[in-house]
């Protein structure tokens, strides 16, 4: 089944999941380009617009056509910049610090996150997408996220369900949904973990995960999303 040429999906059923293709050194590299734009904060809002322009290059849709990503390093530069001054300062070692900084850290990747959804395209410019998802919601999201991880295993399952409302609150000429189980989640996540002990494997692992991942979004139609 194929999208009608103005972009929307003909049926409210399920089209297919997202088919990446991420190359095992570029992806690597992007990412080694994107760590040394968060350290050295100026770069930042080049490295980050480049990482997602290469996530999205390397990212079909079911029916074949590639996205696009169409944001710019000056749309919201102060805030990229912001998002990596905040990265040094998680390295203060003081309880109020650090609770305060990732506060901050979850409030400003909101508009990121928006920014993101806006700027995705297809080749052909037929796909359009906003997030709609309310601030403090997300801020729920992600302390419920962090608090989790205390659990050692829980966080997987509330990932899984945090990911679920990102799609339900992802709107467009299509919708989305995230099909990965928690369990799922977990055991690629520690086999990962284990790929970077070894180092050696790391670009071969950040590939296979991120495929993985990234193949774990389906299609829908809009109003099928939720």
């Amino acid at each position: 089944m194929t999208f009608q040429s103005e972009g929307r999906v003909p049926s409210r059923s399920s089209i297919g999941p997202l088919r990446p293709d991420f190359p095992v050194w570029g992806l690597f590299g992007r990412a080694l380009l994107y760590v040394i734009g968060q350290m050295l904060i100026i770069p930042a809002p080049w490295t980050v617009t480049g990482f997602y322009r290469f996530l999205c290059e390397h990212v079909s849709l079911p029916d074949g056509r590639r996205l696009r990503f169409a944001g710019q390093p000056a749309d919201i530069w102060y805030i990229l910049i912001g998002l990596a001054a905040l990265g040094w300062l998680h390295n203060v070692h003081h309880a109020g610090v650090s609770g305060a900084v990732t506060l901050a850290t979850i409030l400003l990747s909101f508009p990121v996150l928006r920014w993101f959804c806006a700027s995705v395209r297809t080749e052909d410019g037929s796909i359009r997408l906003s997030f709609d998802g309310e601030t403090l919601a997300f801020l729920g999201w992600n302390i419920l996220l962090v608090v989790s991880v205390l659990t050692v295993i829980g966080w997987a399952w509330v990932l899984r369900a945090m990911m679920q409302w990102m799609c339900r609150n992802t709107s467009g000429t299509v919708g989305f949904t995230f099909n990965a189980t928690g369990l799922a989640i977990l055991g690629r996540v520690c086999l990962l973990l284990l790929m970077f002990v070894l180092i050696i494997p790391i670009p071969w692992a950040m590939r296979w995960y991120a495929n993985w991942f990234a193949s774990q979004f389906s299609v829908v139609a809009p109003n099928a999303a939720g």
